[in-house]
Order: C-alpha cells, then structure tokens, then sequence
C-alpha cells in the first residue's frame, strides 16, 4: 500500500515539474544559426574531409586499389621532377595529381586544392591611409 503511495506521488510530482517549466521558445531559432560560419568552413577545409571523400571516391571507382595508388604517386613523382621548386613548398605534388583526377571525373577541385584565404586581401587591394 505504502509502494502504491510512493509511485502516485511520483508520478503526480513528474506531471507537475513537466507542467511547471517553461519551453524555450525561442531554441529552435538559435539551434538553426551556426556562429562564425567562416571560420568553421576554414576548419572543414583544414581537417581534410573534402579531400577525404575524394579519395575515397576515387578508390571505390576503381578495380585494382593498389595499381590506382601506385599510378598517383608515379604521377606526382613525375611532377616533382619536372617541377622541383615549384612543389618545395605548400603546393603538394600528390595533391595536384588528386585534384586533376576528381576533375577529371567531373567534379570542380581547385589546382591542389588551393584556396586563397577569404580574409586576407589580394593583389589589388590597396590600404587607405588616413592621414
């Protein structure tokens, strides 16, 4: 009887609190902007995963895996000796080799997967000098 008790209170007071707080309304609102939208774009190109889905792209339209990384990096190895200073620094052989294969697939891939900083100003930027 005491057990009987003990859940009908429970279960009144559940029904109370679930009665007694307020639903934010406006939740769905905040849950929908996404804050400092370019910054997280920067970080979804730094991790990779673009490049990440290519390759796996690639890998599943072919038949032999281990003759497809072999052609890639007897390509970039050409690459790099026909062009030694150009691939020394951030332009990476293997990279160009993959985004000239995606593109050729039909998939628009910048040349190595370069992309010029959003936030840095080009070559035509000219800085006002207020003086």
């Amino acid at each position: 009887m005491l057990a009987i008790a003990a859940a009908e209170l429970s279960v009144t007071m559940n029904i109370m609190i679930c009665q007694s707080t307020k639903k934010d309304e406006s939740l769905p609102y905040r849950m929908e902007r996404i804050p400092f939208l370019e910054e997280q774009v920067r970080k979804i190109k730094d991790d990779g995963k673009l490049l990440q889905l290519d390759i796996e792209r690639l890998l599943l339209s072919e038949d032999n895996r281990f003759d497809f990384v072999n052609e890639i990096a007897a390509e970039a190895n050409a690459y790099v000796e026909s062009n030694i200073d150009e691939y020394g620094g951030e332009k990476k052989a293997i990279l160009h080799v993959l985004s000239n294969r995606v593109n050729d697939v039909g998939f628009y891939r910048p040349d190595a997967y370069a992309e010029s900083d959003p936030f840095k100003p080009g070559p035509h930027y000219l800085k006002e000098s207020f003086t």
